[in-house]
């Protein structure tokens, strides 16, 4: 991934398929029929990721609620995806313990609860790391004495699996680039190209950073444009019938001192819906929502309402935390792009199952479907729209994701590597699974002898900036903070004091003038405000003891 593809590329020749969408189904679906040796186009209108695919709980899982949906298949899919994520791409997908626990007056019961993850080991096979088990009050207490004792009647301990999604997305990303595939970030589609029979044969691009216009032409084109996807599908069929329903999951980060967990703990919202809290390093996650959303995917954002649920769930469950507004270090909002159910169901018994349409004009459009099944997903989908094509590909889109071919450095490494740059050994070991192999060439940019001007961290920000510029295709400074490192979300004051810096080392980069340099400087500044504008609303959050 050292630069975009051009106009000048994506018009050579006739593409086997054009992607339209670069989260992690689009993604997906591009390296898939790369590995099958077709010649594929990827295109983005925004950054990798920038959509859904940064926004999510960041878990690979298997759905335990969804069993309650009786969407057992799903959940083995799920489950089994789980077990090969583990597999393929080690260094970002991490097995976490989970603890369920359980309350008098709760929908599920310890029985209902032990039946379900029974089937959840079933379907994960004999290679499951940590298999169920039924804990008694005592017992889930001596393990997060935070949770609520009152009316505790015992819970269950099982696994799942924890990851950062945006950098997932652009590794395989980068796993299709290196099967051949032609990408671009911030090329939008601007219209879709009809023969004389009105099929689809191509699309009329724009250069988001240029302006510049051109063509691409391919024999199928697939619309993976998760949120977006209707939008898209409305080039080919103006006024046609929704596909997607849209539904807003938020989370808060916390300071891991204000909720210290070691174990991800399944919370309730006041409404009885299952949620997370997750630990992650110096901060522990919490949500998500689950609500309907009609508005304009890119204006998403967390209200006041949101957080005092969120709260309120999380003091259900840690009464002794003592959460507060207050203690929020960070929030995101992202939207599930559901198959459109029949009317009635409410947003969290919307299946997470996919389909794909296909239109009058040949155009492919994805609604719905996980993080965790992306691959499984993209194997049917590449099946479904070229069928010669199809046979035994399991073995080879397992292959190991790119951060997962080098070695990683070893613990005696890491702890060499902490003590020479003066980094808390787990801030090392974290960053260092962020890339897995590759951490190598993000180590290759820090200055020899460290910089006695720049924090330590601001020094680790700096080196991963230069090599996202290099090596993953970043052109914007939110690029860098947002998706390709993780420092809006999970580091102390959002990487604030450090934007107006960050962005003009890339200004020196990639040549840009003193306003582009600000102009970045202004947009990140304001992302990371918008983050907190619901303290602007008048509900507060809400605390329960």
């Amino acid at each position: 991934m050292t630069s975009r593809a051009t106009l000048q590329q994506f018009s050579e020749g006739t593409f086997d398929l054009l992607v339209v969408g670069g989260g992690i189904t689009g993604s997906g679906v591009a390296r898939e029929a790369s590995l099958r040796g077709l010649r594929v186009a990827l295109v983005e209108a925004r950054d990798f990721a920038s959509g859904t695919s940064s926004r999510s709980t960041k878990l690979i899982h298997g759905g335990l609620r969804y069993l309650k949906n009786m969407d057992f298949r799903l959940v083995r899919e799920a489950v089994q995806e789980r077990m090969r994520m583990l597999e393929m791409a080690p260094h970002l997908v991490k097995v976490v313990p989970f603890l369920f626990p359980v309350y008098q007056g709760d929908p599920d019961s310890l029985l209902m609860l032990r039946a379900g993850l029974t089937l959840y080991d079933w379907f994960a096979g004999k290679g499951n790391p940590i298999p169920h088990r039924i804990h008694g009050p005592g017992a889930l207490l001596g393990r997060e004495p935070l949770i609520g004792a009152h009316r505790l009647g015992g819970g269950a301990e099982y696994c799942d699996a924890a990851t950062n999604d945006a950098r997932l997305t652009l590794e395989v990303v980068q796993s299709a680039i290196s099967l051949g595939a032609t990408v671009a970030n911030y090329m939008a589609v601007e219209s879709i190209l009809r023969d004389t029979n009105q099929q689809i044969y191509g699309a009329r691009l724009v250069d988001k950073l240029t302006g510049e216009t051109g063509e691409v032409r391919a024999k199928r084109v697939i619309a993976a444009g998760g949120p977006w996807a209707d939008s898209i599908r409305q080039m080919e069929q103006p006024g046609a019938p929704e596909l997607l329903r849209l539904t807003k999951g938020v989370h808060l980060t916390l300071p891991a001192k204000k909720l210290p967990i070691k174990s991800a703990v399944v919370m309730r919202g006041p409404d009885g819906r299952m949620m997370f809290a997750v630990p992650a390093g110096e901060f522990t996650y919490v949500g998500t929502t689950d609500t309907d959303y009609t508005g304009d995917p890119q204006k998403v954002g967390v209200d006041a309402s949101d957080v005092a649920y969120i709260i309120e769930a999380t003091n259900r469950t840690f009464p002794q935390a003592h959460v507060t507004g207050d203690d929020v270090n960070s929030a995101w909002a992202g939207l599930r792009p559901l198959v459109r159910p029949q009317a009635g169901k409410s947003p969290s018994s919307t299946s997470r199952d996919y389909t794909l349409n296909r239109g009058p004009s040949g155009l492919y459009s994805v609604a719905g479907g996980k993080l965790t099944a992306f691959r499984h997903m993209a194997a049917h989908i590449v099946d479904e729209v070229f069928p010669k094509t199809k046979g035994d590909h399991l073995q080879a889109s397992m292959a190991p994701l790119p951060g997962a071919v080098l070695p990683m450095l070893t613990p005696d490494q890491l702890g060499a590597l902490a003590a020479q740059t003066r980094t808390p050994i787990a801030h090392v070991t974290r960053l260092a699974e962020q890339y897995g192999g590759n951490f190598k060439r993000v180590l290759a940019e820090l200055p020899d002898g460290g910089d006695p001007a720049r924090s330590t961290e601001h020094q680790w920000l700096s080196a991963q900036l230069r090599h996202a510029v290099k090596h993953e295709m970043a052109v914007r400074l939110e690029d860098v903070l947002a998706r390709r490192t993780e420092t809006f979300l999970f580091t102390a004051g959002n990487g604030r004091e450090y934007v107006e810096s960050l962005a003009q080392e890339m200004g020196e980069m990639l040549g840009w003038s003193t306003e582009r340099v600000a102009a970045e400087s202004k947009s990140c500044l304001a992302q990371i405000d918008a983050m907190f504008a619901w303290r602007q609303e008048q509900e507060p959050s809400r605390s329960v003891s």
